[in-house]
Formats: structure tokens, sequence, C-alpha cells
């Protein structure tokens, strides 16, 4: 029997021309089947054309130094993916899930009627309550109460639950792969779709579903972006699977088009490079993208619903926390003109890090600008707008307490801001200081401050500890220009 499986074997060409597809389709599901690894001739281009027939990746597959063209330009289905990575296990939705609590740790697995040969990767939704009602140009009714975690077969639960379940009308699940896959190498290159600028997300990539899975030195690249076309939702997709790696690839930014919104009014619309929902525990190391502070391309990551992020040794032009994250880690890493956006749970460290963005970190204010943690700021440089006039706002936030986004909301409880060096020489002249938090509701003042009525208001920081800030202007930093917002916050500044 041969040691590994390659695509020639199964009729690919690899000349750049020939639409590779099908044989391609073939190798895999042959190496699936007898658990061979796959591997590719390093000398080889294979085209893919518009087929919608995923290749599903089951066994290590090592592209090494061969090409691959992926033309999006006439497809099938702009939603399949070209290559698919599922989970081994099967999935089950009859899991008897009991109510659970925010924060809970453990589930009596035996009191349930439930018996575990492995760990488990759960996701339980409640249709009582709806949560992420989104607010702006994008506005939209929201989607159900749901938490991802991890059930271990002694009943713990890992990943954290960041909402009380008093009814849970679904659950899925599937066991938690307990090996390592591989997927490494490859220079891809996709031919940009040259469909409508609307809401019409081009997957066209690579999708991972399995845990335990690693995708290292992996380059793709765009060419062929026209005057208009459809968005990505991410060549690397990572999706409803746990402890995953992205390691040293290379990705790039997508240009930015124009649709009309939810409230008929013209928005940009974000399109990526990478992708992550419902997913606990992945680490991106050492990424890389040119041109990050190019503002006529897309940040390359968001995100939805997970846990446990963490950025490390990356060069990346954004990073996105849309509905939510539970803890969050940004370290040793540069992060170019769109910054870091987030909402969330738990803790936020930004450490060792250079940002070239308007605002070291944005709370995003369609999703009311919550983070229900801590925040830490270490060792970071900043440069505010490059390139720009700029008077830099360190915590960006906007909130005006009128809009139900389905939870409780809140900065920050304790922020730290420790040997932080901003660089605010490219500033108005009537520049009095860079501002730490922003002024997140204009309408509140010293005379209302008593009595502004805030249905859905952010809860205010309680510690704000800042040691070693310097700013290169000379000018002494301002907390917030509206102290009405703040007046119960412990400051505590050392030099």
């Amino acid at each position: 029997m041969c040691e590994f499986v390659t695509y020639e074997a199964f009729g690919a060409v690899g000349d750049g021309k020939t639409d590779d597809i099908a044989a391609i389709v073939k190798a895999h599901a042959y190496a699936n089947e007898h658990g061979l690894p796959i591997r590719t001739n390093p000398d080889a281009t294979y085209y893919i054309g518009g087929a919608a027939s995923p290749a599903v990746i089951r066994t290590h597959t090592n592209w090494g130094t061969s090409h691959f063209i992926i033309d999006d330009r006439e497809t099938e289905n702009y939603r399949v993916n070209v290559f698919e990575v599922p989970a081994s296990g099967t999935w089950t939705n009859d899991l008897p899930i009991p109510p659970l609590k925010a924060g809970q740790e453990f589930i009596d697995l035996a009191a349930c009627g439930i018996t575990l040969d492995a760990d488990m990767y759960v996701t339980v939704k409640s249709d009582e309550r709806m949560q992420y009602i989104r607010l702006g140009l994008n506005e939209d009714s929201g989607s159900p109460q749901t938490d991802s975690f991890i059930l271990t077969k002694d009943g713990r639960i890992l990943s954290g639950i960041n909402w009380d379940y008093t009814r849970i009308t679904s659950v899925s699940a599937v066991p938690i792969d307990e090996d390592e896959l591989v997927i490494e190498g490859g220079f891809f290159k996709t031919i940009a779709n040259q469909a409508e600028s609307k809401y019409t997300y081009y997957g066209r990539g690579l999708s991972v579903r399995r845990s335990n899975t690693t995708v290292r030195n992996v380059h793709h690249t765009v060419e062929g972006e026209g005057d208009h076309g459809a968005p990505y939702s991410g060549f690397f997709g990572f999706s409803s699977c746990a402890y995953v790696k992205m390691q040293d690839c290379y990705v790039t930014g997508h240009k930015i088009y124009d649709t009309i919104g939810a409230q008929g009014k013209p928005v940009s619309m974000g399109s990526y490079d990478i992708n992550c929902g419902h997913v606990l525990g992945i680490t991106f190391e050492g990424i890389r993208q040119d041109d990050i502070l190019n503002r006529r391309l897309w940040g390359v990551f968001g995100s939805n619903f997970c846990k446990q992020i963490v950025f490390d040794n990356c060069i990346i032009s954004r990073t996105d926390a849309h509905c939510g994250v539970r803890d969050y880690t940004i370290k040793n890493s540069v992060i170019g003109w769109q910054g870091t956006n987030t909402i969330g749970f738990g803790e936020m460290l930004l450490e060792n890090t250079t940002c070239y963005c308007d605002h070291m970190i944005g709370f995003r204010y369609d999703y009311g600008c919550t983070w229900h943690g801590n925040l830490t700021i270490r060792n970071v440089t900043w440069v505010p707008h490059p390139g720009r006039t700029f008077a830099p706002t360190m915590l960006h936030a906007r909130n005006d307490g009128q809009h139900d986004f389905g939870y409780p909301v809140s900065l920050p409880t304790h922020i730290l801001i420790e040997n932080v060096t901003v660089v605010d020489t490219n500033v108005p002249r009537d520049y009095a200081g860079l501002q730490i938090i922003d002024n997140f509701n204009p309408s509140i003042n010293a005379e209302n401050a008593d009595t502004f009525d805030e249905p859905f208001g952010l809860v205010r920081p309680e510690t704000l500890t800042i040691r070693g800030l310097r700013c290169v202007s000379g000018k002494k930093p301002i907390i917030c220009r509206n102290m009405a917002l703040l007046p119960d916050m412990k400051i505590t500044i050392e030099d």
C-alpha cells in the first residue's frame, strides 16, 4: 500500500488551466477511507473552478509548495467551500442538558441520565430571549440566546457559560477529536468574484469544523477585485469546534464594497479572510498580512460567539468580535488601521503590541459597547490614525442607553493601563490631550446626570488605574471629556 495519496493519482493535471477539483475530491475520499495522508506535487498549480463539490479532509494534508487557483467568477454555489474539515464523530441533538446558570462549572451527569465516552463540544440555545439585537445601518432583530462549551466526561463545564437558561430549546453536541489533524502548506490565489455588491457572502475556502485541528504555513492572496463584488466570509473559516490553531499563515485584505443596508442607506460591507463562529479556544500565531494601513481593504478577522481567542506574534489590520467573545488576548503583535473592535466577557488583554488605528480599542456601538469583565493594556505603543490629523480617544464607545440589545451592557469593571506610549503628534491645533474613555453619552451632563433616563445604559467602570502612560505630545491625558458619566469611578494615576 502507498504511504500517501496524490491528486495526480486520481487524474489531476496541475497545469493551472485544467479544472482539477474532481480529482482533488476523489483523492481526499480515498485518503479518508484508507487513513492515508495527502501530499501534492510541489511544482503543480491546481486550478479549481466553480463546482459546488467540496473536498472533505479527514487525514493529514501537506500542500507543500504547490499552488492553487480558486476561480470565483462563476460558481454553482458561492456558499460551498472548496475544502471542508468535519468532526470525526457524529453530531447529536438529544443530549438532555438541564437548565444552566451563568458561570456554572459542573453538570451532574448521572442525575441527568447522561453517560459520556468522550469530552463533548456542546451548543445550547433558548428561543425565550433574543440577543445581539443590532443597532445602526445593519440593524436586525437579533438571534436566540446561545452558548457553546466543552462538557467533560466527568461533568465539568469548560469555556464558561455566559447566560442563565431556564429552558433550553435546542442542543447540538459532538465528541471532541482527541488526536491532532494538521493541514499545512500551499499557495492559494482567489480570483475574486465579480458579483453584485450585496450581502451574498462567499465561502470558497477552507472550512474547519473539527476540534484539535492545526492549519499552518498556508498562504492566501486575492486578485481581480474590480469596481463591484460580493463580500467574503473568510477563506479560513473555523466553526463549531474547540482547541484549534492557525500558525504562520499569510492572509490578504479584501477590497471594501458598499451596498444598501437595513435602514435603506449606503453601508460598507465587511469582507474577511479569517472568520470564526462558536469556536472554543483558538490560537493565531505568526499570522502575517501586508498593507495593514490600507483603508481601501477591510480588516481580515471577524468572529461571533467565540471563547478564548488568542493572537500572538501577528501582523494584521483588524481583530473583531461581533456577537461577543469570552476572554480575548492580543500580544506581541502589530494591529493596523481598523484596530481591535469587540464586545464580550471575561478578561481582555492587549500586551506588547503596536497599534495603528483610530482607537486603541473600540467597543462596538452596534452591540451596546459592552464588556463584562476586566481590561488590561500593558506595554503598548499606539500611533493614532497615522497620516491624518486626529484627536485620539483610547477606549471608544457610544451608547445613549435607549436601545435594548437583549442583555445588560457594561464597560469593563476594572481597567489597567500600564507602560503605554501614545504617539499623539499629528493632532489638531486646539488639541487638549488624549482622552482615555470616550464621552459615550453626550446627552448626559452635570445638571441632568441624576435624572437622565437610561433604560438600557452602560454600567460604569469601578476602577481605572494608569501607570507609566506617556504621551509624545507632552499633553496631560484627559480621563473623559464628560466626567458626569463617571462620578463614582475610582481613578489611580502613577508615573
